[in-house]
């Protein structure tokens, strides 16, 4: 905040939906700490990295010590075109939750990654990332239509501000069903998921996860391996 300047702090901090997500995490592969910015909006985009690419480290004051920084990597997820595609048709998705990841309903945390939550949460910032409202009651459909097929997670508590917020962590595999449009929207939001974050206080480093998109073909070549 300190590096981008007190207007846009100002515009960070403000109560409501965040422009961005964010999270720290170990990457097994690499063997280092990621530290993962989505963002929902270019114009924040903009202004970060271009903030982040004049320095190689930040002050962590209330931790009282600095940390470097390596190397940006980019990646975007284009939704300026969502026209209906003929191929790859989505089957289904496999979610890695990175951070511990919880949900809100009737004011009490859900502790479990229920596809109509999932969705809900994308759609609920879909008006900052495209500038559209969404459909009423999409997740609904799209929850009514996509089925948990396996999964692997556990409990965790994420530690803020002197208090712990009780969530999960691990692994969820669904399966789309319904019309081939259907299958694209649930794709599209999903993998939205990888930028945004799924579930509460994804700008505090909750929700961050990992979508992998499963299409027809895959799911053919699975099904020829298995016989």
């Amino acid at each position: 905040m300190e590096l981008i300047g007190p207007d846009w702090a100002g515009v960070f901090h403000q109560k409501g939906m965040r422009p961005y997500s964010q999270a720290v995490f170990w990457n097994e592969q690499n063997r280092q700490n990621l530290w993962r910015l989505g963002f929902l909006e270019n114009s924040a985009a903009s202004v970060v990295l271009s903030a982040l690419e004049r320095t190689k480290s930040l002050s962590l004051h209330q931790q009282g010590y600095d940390v470097g920084l390596g190397r940006i990597r980019c990646r975007s997820i284009p939704l300026d075109d969502r026209k209906i595609r003929p191929e790859p048709v989505p089957v289904g998705a496999e979610i890695r939750f990175l951070t511990t990841t919880s949900f809100k309903r009737s004011g009490a945390y859900v502790l479990f990654p229920e596809p109509e939550l999932l969705y809900q949460s994308i759609l609920q910032r879909w008006p900052m990332m495209t500038g559209e409202m969404p459909e009423k009651g999409l997740h609904q459909v799209l929850g009514y239509y996509t089925m948990i097929q396996d999964y692997d997670l556990h409990t965790e508590f994420f530690g803020l501000e002197g208090h712990g917020v009780k969530g999960f962590i691990g692994s969820v595999r669904l399966r789309f069903g319904g019309s081939e449009p259907v299958r694209q929207m649930a794709g599209l939001l999903l993998t939205c998921g990888s930028a945004a974050g799924f579930g509460i206080k994804t700008a505090l480093g909750m929700g961050a996860s990992q979508v992998r998109i499963v299409t027809e073909k895959e799911g053919h070549l699975k099904r020829r391996r298995g016989g």
